[in-house]
């Protein structure tokens, strides 16, 4: 098992935050096991802070990871009979000590700046010339820019959060995103308290959703580049059967359980996509047409689909605690100059170029990921799809990781224990990437999938669930006087919410929309085409 600092200067930021924020739900049934057996016991009268706190060391990691130790130790005395419950309780171990590691190495502001980087430069970056269509040439900046500064004060919130829930409840360990939105509904006003666990299983629930959305996005990417790479050699292949033949490469890698592993194919992933992205950038710069031939505000009902498309880029709001909570001096992640600032000012930068440039360059003709609109007499072309198909498939390995650890200790629970354990596991990989399949299968439009998930998932995570945690801890430290200045932050809190349930229900509608008129114009294409072919006569024959 690999120590978390050592994880997390391999694998991709954002994943590795995402599988540290899938334990929650296993510290959760902690708490939830020891407040039942604290009611059935008579104890002396307490505080009422003093019994949050003592429930709340159950979460604390090394108490976690030395009650799982003691569980191995007496499983192990009882013979081979207990098989079973051993290897789950070794497995919950291996993921406390992922997740509660202390740091040994911590990191520089520019290892850092490097993982902030890697974590929000992904597979939604190549979709931004699409989404630059769907804004407009010199709108589509604008708005890019404001969502980045929205997204960046979220992000300072929701740091600002942890640290207050951390301090307030005297915790021992760093709170990650969904144990940081717990307890910060549970320490709040009593109207939020009665909210934490729902909000708690809510961030977990749009992780999985977000996380199981990027692999559905990959398998389009895939597809749609066998697709491409066949078609150059004059073999024209469908797209469902494309997706079928993606499956298997993809099915094989979902069933890698080592993160040494895949950490390893992580990097590799990197490499492939950075590669990928600088060719990208330098042909797009290649015969740039006038700027006037581009729209410069695109049509208002197409607006809502730029902002799922660009809120989807914006992938590393849980990127945030782990990286600042592992660095050598954590006050330099969130000054003025500080980590997060100048890696979201790059990020945000490289966004922009990409979409500027990609629409720029293509027009109405630039595709759901710009590789699509690479062609066959490009030198590199063959080189960078194929390059960049094998780093999202690795990727999509580590993306897949997350859900199974949140959901596995629910099938465990329900259906546990188990004596092949392993078998259920595999069932339960199996089961995922069908799920994936199917639903990239049934939606096999890459930019309409990238926009709406970004509508209904990123959306939550980046633009719901920061302002209402700093909304509830602000309000039960000083009484909502901690708001700033003409109580600014509670303006732009309010300000977030909006456009986030703006962005939501507007790009939701817009990405459906689109989907059902996408599916409408084939079925039109296939009733002309049979309409065709029933009427055309073979001359001579009468």
């Amino acid at each position: 098992m690999l120590p978390a600092e050592e994880i997390t200067s391999s694998i991709n930021g954002n994943d590795v935050l995402k599988l540290m924020a899938s334990t929650d739900l296993k510290a959760a049934e902690l708490l939830e096991t020891a407040s039942d057996k604290l009611s059935e016991k008579s104890r002396s009268p307490k505080s009422a802070d003093d019994e949050t706190s003592s429930l709340l060391m159950v979460e604390n990691g090394n108490m976690a990871k030395e009650k799982w130790k003691s569980d191995c130790v007496n499983i192990r005395s009882n013979g081979k009979t207990e098989q079973t419950k051993r290897e789950n309780a070794e497995h919950r171990l291996s993921i406390l000590s992922l997740v509660y590691n202390p740091t040994a190495h911590p990191t520089s502001y520019l290892d850092t700046l490097i993982n902030m980087l890697k974590g929000n430069v992904g597979c939604g970056i190549l979709a931004m010339g699409d989404a630059f269509k769907n804004g407009g040439l010199f709108l589509s900046p604008v708005l890019t820019f404001f969502i980045g500064i929205i997204c960046v004060y979220n992000q300072h919130v929701l740091v600002q959060c942890s640290k207050s829930v951390k301090q307030k409840l005297k915790l021992q360990h760093n709170p990650q995103f969904a144990e940081t939105v717990e307890l910060s509904f549970q320490s709040g006003p009593q109207r939020f308290q009665s909210y934490s666990v729902f909000f708690r299983n809510s961030v977990n629930s749009f992780i999985v959703i977000t996380q199981l959305g990027f692999c559905c996005v990959y398998i389009l990417f895939v597809s749609k580049s066998i697709q491409q790479v066949l078609s150059w050699y004059n073999i024209q292949l469908d797209v469902h059967l494309s997706i079928l033949i993606s499956m298997v490469p993809i099915m094989i890698s979902s069933l890698i359980r080592s993160l040494k592993f895949i950490a390893r194919l992580s990097a590799i992933a990197n490499m492939c996509m950075l590669v990928g992205l600088v060719v990208i950038l330098y042909y797009c710069t290649i015969d740039l047409p006038p700027l006037s031939s581009r729209s410069a505000i695109a049509h208002w009902t197409t607006i809502p689909l730029f902002f799922g498309t660009s809120i989807f880029s914006f992938e590393g709001i849980s990127l945030v605690l782990p990286l600042e909570q592992e660095m050598k001096k954590p006050k330099q992640f969130s000054t003025a100059f500080g980590v997060l600032n100048v890696g979201m000012v790059i990020v945000t930068s490289l966004i922009v170029l990409t979409g500027f440039m990609g629409y720029l360059r293509f027009g109405d003709a630039v595709r759901g990921s710009l590789t699509l609109n690479l062609p066959e007499e490009f030198l590199l072309s063959k080189v960078v799809i194929s390059s960049m198909m094998f780093g999202i498939i690795c990727t999509y390995t580590l993306q897949f990781y997350v859900p199974v650890e949140i959901l596995w200790p629910k099938v465990e629970q329900k259906f546990g224990p188990f004596r092949s354990p392993l078998l259920w596991d595999t069932g339960l990989r199996v089961i995922l990437v069908l799920i994936t399949f199917v639903a990239a299968d049934v939606i096999p439009h890459l930019s309409l999938f990238i926009s709406m998930m970004g509508a209904v998932a990123s959306t939550f995570l980046a633009l719901i669930f920061p302002p209402l945690c700093h909304m509830a801890v602000t309000s039960a430290d000083d009484g909502g006087n901690g708001y700033g200045l003409f109580n600014w932050r509670l303006v732009m809190n309010c300000v977030t919410l909006v456009l986030g349930a703006l962005g939501f229900v507007t790009g939701t509608y817009a990405s459906v929309y689109e989907i059902f008129g996408a599916f409408q114009k084939v079925s039109v294409i296939a009733a002309v085409t049979n309409t065709t072919a029933n009427n055309y006569t073979v001359p001579g024959v009468h």
